[in-house]
Protein backbone atom coordinates (compact mmCIF):
# COMPACT_ATOMS: atom_id res chain seq x y z
CA UNK A 1 0.00 0.00 0.00
CA UNK A 2 1.71 3.17 -1.09
CA UNK A 3 1.44 6.10 0.70
CA UNK A 4 -0.32 8.92 -0.31
CA UNK A 5 0.69 12.30 0.60
CA UNK A 6 -1.66 14.96 -1.06
CA UNK A 7 -4.69 16.27 0.53
CA UNK A 8 -7.46 14.41 -0.78
CA UNK A 9 -11.40 15.17 -0.20
CA UNK A 10 -14.19 12.89 -0.33
CA UNK A 11 -17.71 14.01 -1.40
CA UNK A 12 -20.50 11.87 -1.01
CA UNK A 13 -23.36 10.87 -3.44
CA UNK A 14 -27.26 11.83 -2.99
CA UNK A 15 -29.04 10.35 0.80
CA UNK A 16 -24.96 9.00 1.79
CA UNK A 17 -22.69 10.14 4.91
CA UNK A 18 -19.37 9.07 5.19
CA UNK A 19 -20.29 5.06 5.25
CA UNK A 20 -20.15 4.96 1.67
CA UNK A 21 -16.47 5.77 1.30
CA UNK A 22 -15.32 3.46 4.95
CA UNK A 23 -14.50 -0.07 2.44
CA UNK A 24 -12.40 2.60 0.14
CA UNK A 25 -10.58 4.35 3.16
CA UNK A 26 -9.65 1.35 4.44
CA UNK A 27 -7.95 0.18 1.34
CA UNK A 28 -5.56 3.53 0.80
CA UNK A 29 -3.29 5.38 3.22
CA UNK A 30 -3.79 8.60 3.25
CA UNK A 31 -1.92 11.44 5.07
CA UNK A 32 -4.42 13.50 4.76
CA UNK A 33 -7.91 12.41 4.56
CA UNK A 34 -10.78 14.98 4.47
CA UNK A 35 -14.54 13.84 4.22
CA UNK A 36 -16.59 16.63 2.93
CA UNK A 37 -20.07 15.86 4.90
CA UNK A 38 -22.87 16.98 2.00
CA UNK A 39 -25.31 15.65 4.15
CA UNK A 40 -25.21 18.91 6.00
CA UNK A 41 -26.40 20.54 2.90
CA UNK A 42 -30.26 22.10 2.75
CA UNK A 43 -28.75 23.79 -0.99
CA UNK A 44 -26.64 23.73 -3.85
CA UNK A 45 -24.80 26.78 -2.54
CA UNK A 46 -24.19 24.99 0.96
CA UNK A 47 -22.55 22.36 -0.24
CA UNK A 48 -19.94 24.62 -3.18
CA UNK A 49 -19.13 26.21 1.19
CA UNK A 50 -18.82 23.18 2.47
CA UNK A 51 -16.30 22.11 -0.44
CA UNK A 52 -14.63 25.07 -0.37
CA UNK A 53 -13.98 25.27 3.16
CA UNK A 54 -12.49 21.95 2.91
CA UNK A 55 -10.46 23.04 -0.17
CA UNK A 56 -9.37 25.94 1.62
CA UNK A 57 -8.21 24.45 4.74
CA UNK A 58 -4.70 23.27 2.93
CA UNK A 59 -2.39 25.47 1.17
CA UNK A 60 -1.01 22.73 -1.35
CA UNK A 61 -3.38 21.59 -4.20
CA UNK A 62 -5.43 18.75 -3.38
CA UNK A 63 -6.90 16.24 -4.94
CA UNK A 64 -11.28 15.86 -5.15
CA UNK A 65 -12.83 12.94 -5.63
CA UNK A 66 -16.37 12.72 -6.00
CA UNK A 67 -18.71 9.97 -6.12
CA UNK A 68 -22.52 10.80 -8.07
CA UNK A 69 -24.13 13.64 -6.73
CA UNK A 70 -20.70 14.38 -5.04
CA UNK A 71 -19.18 13.80 -8.60
CA UNK A 72 -21.14 16.95 -9.91
CA UNK A 73 -20.36 19.10 -6.54
CA UNK A 74 -16.70 18.08 -6.65
CA UNK A 75 -16.66 18.91 -10.81
CA UNK A 76 -18.23 22.34 -9.66
CA UNK A 77 -15.52 23.16 -7.17
CA UNK A 78 -12.76 22.07 -8.79
CA UNK A 79 -13.84 24.37 -12.03
CA UNK A 80 -13.86 27.07 -9.69
CA UNK A 81 -10.44 26.43 -8.04
CA UNK A 82 -8.75 25.14 -11.23
CA UNK A 83 -5.17 26.38 -9.47
CA UNK A 84 -5.97 24.17 -5.96
CA UNK A 85 -6.65 20.99 -7.67
CA UNK A 86 -4.27 18.27 -8.28
CA UNK A 87 -6.42 15.99 -9.63
CA UNK A 88 -10.21 15.18 -10.13
CA UNK A 89 -11.51 11.91 -9.96
CA UNK A 90 -15.25 11.20 -10.73
CA UNK A 91 -17.21 7.81 -9.50
CA UNK A 92 -20.19 7.14 -11.52
CA UNK A 93 -20.68 10.59 -12.38
CA UNK A 94 -21.66 11.69 -15.97
CA UNK A 95 -20.38 15.37 -16.67
CA UNK A 96 -23.44 16.33 -19.00
CA UNK A 97 -26.18 15.39 -16.29
CA UNK A 98 -28.83 13.54 -15.51
CA UNK A 99 -30.48 11.59 -18.57
CA UNK A 100 -34.45 11.98 -18.68
CA UNK A 101 -35.32 8.80 -17.60
CA UNK A 102 -33.23 9.71 -14.59
CA UNK A 103 -34.91 13.17 -13.81
CA UNK A 104 -38.38 11.36 -14.22
CA UNK A 105 -37.37 8.90 -11.25
CA UNK A 106 -36.63 12.11 -9.49
CA UNK A 107 -39.70 14.22 -9.85
CA UNK A 108 -41.75 10.65 -9.03
CA UNK A 109 -39.96 10.18 -5.87
CA UNK A 110 -39.88 14.28 -4.84
CA UNK A 111 -43.67 13.66 -5.20
CA UNK A 112 -44.19 11.08 -2.96
CA UNK A 113 -41.66 13.11 0.01
CA UNK A 114 -44.33 15.88 -0.62
CA UNK A 115 -47.08 13.32 0.12
CA UNK A 116 -45.72 11.98 3.43
CA UNK A 117 -43.11 11.87 5.56
CA UNK A 118 -41.10 9.00 5.35
CA UNK A 119 -39.96 7.13 1.75
CA UNK A 120 -38.23 3.90 3.05
CA UNK A 121 -35.50 2.59 1.03
CA UNK A 122 -37.60 -0.19 -1.43
CA UNK A 123 -36.40 -3.00 -3.25
CA UNK A 124 -37.23 -0.89 -6.42
CA UNK A 125 -34.64 2.45 -5.61
CA UNK A 126 -32.47 -0.63 -4.55
CA UNK A 127 -32.42 -2.17 -8.00
CA UNK A 128 -31.61 1.14 -9.20
CA UNK A 129 -27.94 0.95 -7.12
CA UNK A 130 -27.24 -2.74 -7.13
CA UNK A 131 -27.49 -6.07 -9.48
CA UNK A 132 -29.29 -8.98 -8.90
CA UNK A 133 -26.60 -10.94 -7.41
CA UNK A 134 -25.35 -8.11 -4.83
CA UNK A 135 -28.71 -7.80 -3.83
CA UNK A 136 -28.67 -11.16 -2.28
CA UNK A 137 -25.24 -9.43 0.16
CA UNK A 138 -26.94 -8.77 3.13
CA UNK A 139 -24.17 -6.66 4.51
CA UNK A 140 -23.98 -4.08 1.69
CA UNK A 141 -27.55 -3.83 1.65
CA UNK A 142 -27.86 -2.58 5.52
CA UNK A 143 -25.32 -0.39 5.30
CA UNK A 144 -27.61 1.49 2.37
CA UNK A 145 -30.86 0.80 4.47
CA UNK A 146 -28.97 2.24 7.81
CA UNK A 147 -27.47 5.55 5.49
CA UNK A 148 -31.28 5.58 4.62
CA UNK A 149 -33.11 5.59 7.85
CA UNK A 150 -30.51 7.75 9.62
CA UNK A 151 -29.96 10.86 7.10
CA UNK A 152 -33.78 10.62 6.97
CA UNK A 153 -36.69 12.25 4.08
CA UNK A 154 -35.27 15.87 4.63
CA UNK A 155 -31.99 15.00 3.63
CA UNK A 156 -32.96 12.94 0.87
CA UNK A 157 -35.32 15.77 -0.35
CA UNK A 158 -32.77 18.31 0.05
CA UNK A 159 -30.06 16.72 -1.71
CA UNK A 160 -32.39 16.04 -4.90
CA UNK A 161 -33.69 19.48 -4.98
CA UNK A 162 -30.44 20.82 -4.90
CA UNK A 163 -29.03 18.74 -7.88
CA UNK A 164 -31.52 18.40 -10.07
CA UNK A 165 -31.40 19.17 -13.00
CA UNK A 166 -27.52 19.31 -13.41
CA UNK A 167 -25.60 21.58 -15.51
CA UNK A 168 -23.55 19.89 -18.39
CA UNK A 169 -20.28 20.18 -17.15
CA UNK A 170 -18.91 18.34 -20.47
CA UNK A 171 -16.74 20.97 -22.32
CA UNK A 172 -15.35 22.99 -18.95
CA UNK A 173 -14.43 19.38 -18.18
CA UNK A 174 -12.77 18.59 -20.94
CA UNK A 175 -10.90 22.05 -21.27
CA UNK A 176 -8.80 22.07 -17.82
CA UNK A 177 -5.88 21.94 -16.92
CA UNK A 178 -5.60 19.01 -13.99
CA UNK A 179 -6.22 15.69 -14.77
CA UNK A 180 -10.06 14.17 -14.98
CA UNK A 181 -10.25 10.52 -13.77
CA UNK A 182 -13.62 8.74 -14.30
CA UNK A 183 -14.20 5.26 -12.61
CA UNK A 184 -17.35 3.95 -13.66
CA UNK A 185 -19.78 0.54 -13.26
CA UNK A 186 -20.63 -1.98 -16.28
CA UNK A 187 -24.32 -2.04 -14.84
CA UNK A 188 -24.65 1.62 -13.20
CA UNK A 189 -28.12 2.26 -14.32
CA UNK A 190 -27.79 6.38 -13.49
CA UNK A 191 -24.46 6.94 -14.62
CA UNK A 192 -24.01 4.93 -18.35
CA UNK A 193 -21.05 3.49 -18.53
CA UNK A 194 -20.57 3.04 -22.16
CA UNK A 195 -21.70 7.07 -22.58
CA UNK A 196 -19.02 8.09 -20.03
CA UNK A 197 -16.40 6.13 -21.92
CA UNK A 198 -16.87 7.75 -25.03
CA UNK A 199 -16.70 11.36 -23.89
CA UNK A 200 -13.58 10.61 -21.66
CA UNK A 201 -12.00 8.99 -24.46
CA UNK A 202 -12.08 12.51 -26.86
CA UNK A 203 -10.55 14.21 -24.16
CA UNK A 204 -6.92 14.37 -23.75
CA UNK A 205 -7.17 15.53 -20.06
CA UNK A 206 -8.61 12.38 -18.79
CA UNK A 207 -8.67 8.63 -18.30
CA UNK A 208 -11.14 5.93 -17.89
CA UNK A 209 -11.67 2.74 -16.25
CA UNK A 210 -15.04 0.41 -16.01
CA UNK A 211 -15.77 -2.34 -13.43
CA UNK A 212 -17.51 -5.38 -14.26
CA UNK A 213 -20.07 -6.62 -13.05
CA UNK A 214 -21.83 -4.09 -10.44
CA UNK A 215 -23.66 -1.09 -10.83
CA UNK A 216 -23.87 2.21 -8.92
CA UNK A 217 -23.22 1.54 -5.70
CA UNK A 218 -19.27 0.21 -6.39
CA UNK A 219 -17.46 1.94 -3.70
CA UNK A 220 -19.47 -0.71 -1.26
CA UNK A 221 -19.32 -3.50 -3.51
CA UNK A 222 -15.94 -3.05 -5.34
CA UNK A 223 -13.56 -0.95 -3.05
CA UNK A 224 -10.28 -3.02 -3.54
CA UNK A 225 -10.33 -2.58 -7.13
CA UNK A 226 -11.17 1.12 -6.86
CA UNK A 227 -8.32 1.51 -4.69
CA UNK A 228 -5.85 -0.08 -7.13
CA UNK A 229 -6.98 2.45 -9.89
CA UNK A 230 -7.58 4.95 -7.78
CA UNK A 231 -4.10 4.83 -6.21
CA UNK A 232 -2.20 6.69 -8.91
CA UNK A 233 -4.36 9.10 -9.77
CA UNK A 234 -4.19 11.07 -6.46
CA UNK A 235 -0.09 9.93 -6.59
CA UNK A 236 -0.41 12.31 -9.55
Amino acid sequence: MTHISTPTLFLPGTQCDERVWMPLWRELDLAQRSYVPLQWAESLEHMLALTQDRIDTYPEKVNLVGFSMGGYIASLAALQNPSRVASLTLIGYHPKGLDQGELQKRKLLLATLNKQKKAPLTQARLRAYLTDSELTQTEIVEVLQQMDQDLGTAVLKAHITATTPRQDLSLPLSQCSFPVHYICAQHDQIANANDIERYAKTNKNSDYMCLKDTAHMMLLTQPQHIAKHLQPCLLG
